[in-house]
């Protein structure tokens, strides 16, 4: 059997791991992996070279984002003869971040908040920027670079058939609410909160029919010192009031730009926290909101969108 170095690369959290594991089950290939063996992706070098030595195909399994950072394999492979191919992840930032999401909530026992990631040590566990970064340094491998071949894996996401239960989950501002004089964008005060005509029956209607009631908000003004995080839950708790309905809510307190967090919408971080929690059927979970962000939330999670002109009609 011919010889064969194979560089699985992609964003984080991208599923270059199943890929890898097929290869190692199917075709005996030893594994290099940067989050396994420690240490830098060029101290993976010397070790590639003693697998190759002796005459064991590998499966290098890491970002490999840059041509440059690419370069230093592809000649150790052709320095011992070997074949190097290339399989790239076609996983969109956007699908890697749900998955980061899901998997760091396993790995931690509770959402990645951004003090919990920077307490973490383990190689998995990593803010947004990670994400970005790779997102704008990557360079598309090509076989001038040397590659023999380069063949695109698709990202597929299995959704757990236990999965069974449905929500309605609803943005508060603007949505649910509107904010009278003084901030536009939303509450400080309880006298400023009022509520939007027909949402208290119409989510009451949804409840009847065996939704769960969720509720997801951004809340920058925390950030600014505009108001305190709980200040915003007294806020969040009187509207439930107000509306006569328990909605079970979680709201982002960060910074509005640039995005240091997993909760922000449209960062989809949140939703994937009430997948998990309450076991929802993406397909039929339902998000209601009043801007892009929104829409842009509802799609990334997979959840169904209704603007809420729409919806409270």
């Amino acid at each position: 059997m011919a010889l064969e170095v194979m560089m699985v690369l992609g964003p984080p959290a991208s599923g270059k791991s199943t890929v890898t594991k097929d290869l190692i089950q199917k075709r005996g290939f030893a594994q290099l992996n940067r989050d396994t063996e420690g240490g830098k992706i060029v101290d993976l070098l010397p070790k590639l070279e003693n697998l190759l030595k002796d005459n064991k195909s590998v499966v290098l399994d890491n970002l490999f984002p840059t041509v440059e950072v690419r370069k230093p394999f592809i000649e150790m492979a052709k320095k011992y003869g070997a074949e190097v191919h290339c399989g790239l992840m076609k996983t969109s930032i956007e699908d890697a971040t749900f998955n980061f999401v899901q998997r760091a909530i396993g790995l931690l026992g509770a959402f990645p908040e951004p003090e919990l990631i920077k307490k973490s040590k383990h190689p998995n566990v990593f803010p947004p920027t990670v994400l970005f970064k790779y997102k704008k340094e990557f360079q598309k491998p090509t076989t001038v670079e040397g590659f023999n071949t380069v063949t695109d894996f698709s990202f597929i996401r299995k959704d757990d058939p236990t999965f069974t239960n449905k929500a309605l989950i609803v943005d508060y501002d603007g949505t649910l609410r509107e904010c009278r004089g003084g901030n536009e964008k939303f509450p400080v005060s309880k006298e400023q909160i009022e509520i939007k005509p027909k949402a208290a029956g119409i989510l009451q209607t949804y409840k009847d029919k065996g939704y769960i009631l969720l509720g997801i908000s951004n809340q920058s003004g925390v950030h600014k010192g505009e108001l305190t995080a709980e200040r915003a839950k007294e806020l969040f708790d009187y509207t439930n009031q107000q509306l006569g309905v328990d909605i079970e809510y979680r709201f982002c307190p960060h910074q509005s730009a640039p995005i240091s967090c997993y909760c922000r919408k449209p960062q989809c971080g949140i939703g994937v926290e009430f997948m998990l929690k309450h076991k929802l059927n993406r397909q039929e979970t339902i998000f209601v909101g009043d801007m892009t962000t929104d829409h842009t939330f509802a799609k990334r999670c997979g959840f169904q969108y209704v603007d809420q002109a729409e919806f409270f009609k």
